[in-house]
């Protein structure tokens, strides 16, 4: 049969067939590489999309505590703010009694502190 090739082909029969060979061999290689990079593209995107997900619930984790720490600090601000306010209002209080406690004392235009104003002043301190 390699004669007859030899016949047909002028002598290149068996350049033909290794070439042949050698094509169906590269062939062989190439669909195992593409074959090959194609499932490592699919492991390498699968893990790069989990991470992905994972990176967002984090975020998204970060996000919520920081928004709930945030209320939590306007919740206790607004208390605090409400308490000093209470506490300006009956400072403001004690000090209009005491000034008007102080305008019906009958010492109030002596040159020196009588006992009632020191006790008055120091009712504010």
């Amino acid at each position: 049969m390699m004669s007859l090739l030899d016949k047909l082909t002028g002598g290149y029969a068996s350049l033909i067939i290794y070439g042949l060979a050698a094509l169906a061999v590269i062939a062989v290689l190439g669909y195992t590489y593409h074959a090959g990079y194609s499932s490592a593209d699919a492991a390498w995107s699968l893990k790069y999309e989990q991470r992905e997900v994972a990176i967002k619930a984090a975020t998204n984790a970060e996000v919520s505590r920081i928004s709930q720490a945030n209320a939590q600090a306007k919740a206790i601000e607004a208390k605090r703010l409400e308490e000093l306010a209470a506490d300006n209002a009956a400072l403001e209080q004690q000090i209009k009694e005491k000034s008007d406690e102080a305008d019906a004392d009958p010492d109030r235009d002596r040159p020196a502190l009588s006992n009632d104003s020191r006790l008055r002043i120091d009712a504010i301190h």
